[in-house]
Formats: C-alpha cells, sequence, structure tokens
C-alpha cells in the first residue's frame, strides 16, 4: 500500500484567494465571460438559494454554458500564469516537496474547476489531482458539473474511490485543508492538518490534538 499527502488548494495552497473567483473576474475582464453570463449565474444562485437543494449553489458553473472547451483550458492556463500563480504560498510548495522526498504520494483534492486543478499539478508537481469536473456536450461546456462534486461529503466519496483504486493507507497518510466542511475529509487520515484554519476547524483542531499551521 502507499502512503499520500492529499492536500487542498483555495486558502491551503493558494494563500487567501479562490481560484475560481479569480478566474471569473479574468474570464470576465478579458470578454469571454459576459455580463449576460453573470446574469444567469446570479439568477441560478439566486433560484437555489432557500430551496432544499441549497449544496446546488457550490455546483453552479452556469456563466460557462456554452463555452468552448478549448478556450477555457487555455485561458485557464494563461489566468493560472498571470493571476494566480504569485498567491500560492512559498511554504505549501517546501511541505509539497518535503513529503515528496519522504515518498508520500502527491494528491490534491479541492472543490475548484478542473481545468485549475490541472494547472496546480503542472505547477506543483503532484502525482494526482482531483476537481470538480466540467459536463461538456460536442466540445462546449453545458454550465453543469459531471460526476461527484469534490466539496464536503463529496470529497470523502472520491478520496474513498481513490484509496481503493491506488491502495492508500490513509492511517499512514496525511491531509491538509483550511475549512470546516472538511472535517470528515481530514478524520479519514492518520494524520490531519488544519492549514490556515477557518475559526470552526482551528478549535475542532484543537480541541483533537490535531497540527495546526499557516503557510
Amino acid at each position: 500500500m502507499i502512503k499520500a499527502a492529499i492536500f487542498d488548494i483555495d486558502h491551503t495552497i493558494l494563500k487567501k484567494h479562490s481560484s475560481e473567483r479569480i478566474f471569473i473576474k479574468y474570464l470576465h475582464k478579458n470578454g469571454i465571460v459576459t455580463t449576460r453570463d453573470i446574469i444567469r449565474f446570479v439568477s441560478t444562485f439566486l433560484t437555489k438559494l432557500f430551496s432544499l437543494n441549497g449544496i446546488y449553489i457550490k455546483k453552479n458553473k452556469s456563466y460557462l454554458k456554452g463555452k468552448d472547451e478549448r478556450v477555457l483550458e487555455a485561458e485557464a492556463a494563461r489566468c493560472f500564469q498571470s493571476e494566480i500563480r504569485p498567491h500560492i504560498s512559498v511554504e505549501a510548495l517546501k511541505e509539497i516537496q518535503r513529503m515528496k522526498d519522504s515518498g508520500y504520494t502527491i494528491v490534491l483534492l479541492s472543490g475548484t474547476l478542473d481545468v485549475l486543478v490541472k494547472q496546480f499539478k503542472d505547477y506543483c508537481k503532484a502525482d494526482v489531482a482531483i476537481g470538480t469536473s466540467l459536463e461538456r456536450v460536442d466540445g462546449r461546456l453545458t454550465g453543469e458539473i459531471q460526476s461527484t462534486h469534490a466539496y464536503g461529503q463529496g470529497k470523502v466519496k472520491l478520496l474513498e474511490d481513490l484509496g481503493l483504486k491506488m491502495k492508500i493507507n490513509f492511517a499512514d497518510s496525511y491531509a491538509y485543508a483550511d475549512h470546516f466542511s472538511d472535517i470528515k475529509f481530514l478524520n479519514m487520515v492518520g494524520n490531519p492538518v488544519a492549514v490556515n484554519p477557518h475559526p470552526g476547524l482551528r478549535l475542532y483542531a484543537k480541541i483533537n490534538g490535531w497540527t495546526v499551521v499557516n503557510f
């Protein structure tokens, strides 16, 4: 069996920022996402806000509906280099390298878009990267996600599936994340690490004797 070091991205590897939010602003500034797209996104958000399916809010990718997947992938690479990379934590990169040198398989697991997660994977030299997979039909995005959303319980499901596939020894593995919603995922490993933690996670980590770090 292998041992893994599993890293969240936003507010963990990426300091104080949401990579998807940066990308939305970049796409709008460059005319790829229009004001009409933003209005549709907000309308969908408001429609679902008070519904029983409230988790859909985080799955809302309607601003990408109809976009060419090749264009989006190219723009993700450009945005990563110019707008996202400068905000990546040097300390996080050092920790990734330290774990790699110690024989751990590096896994990135994030709710951000798959086109962005791919950029992080290449830059961080990770072995595996899992993000929110965007649904594509005939080369265009539908504005919906495909398969399990990498958030909350979804992260647990994705990691369980990966563990079976790669034969991960979770007891000997590490996981790094910042948010209270990551508690179930962090509890899967023998060595959970709260990074730049949200107050709820900070308290939970303190009560349970977890390592707390700031990148």
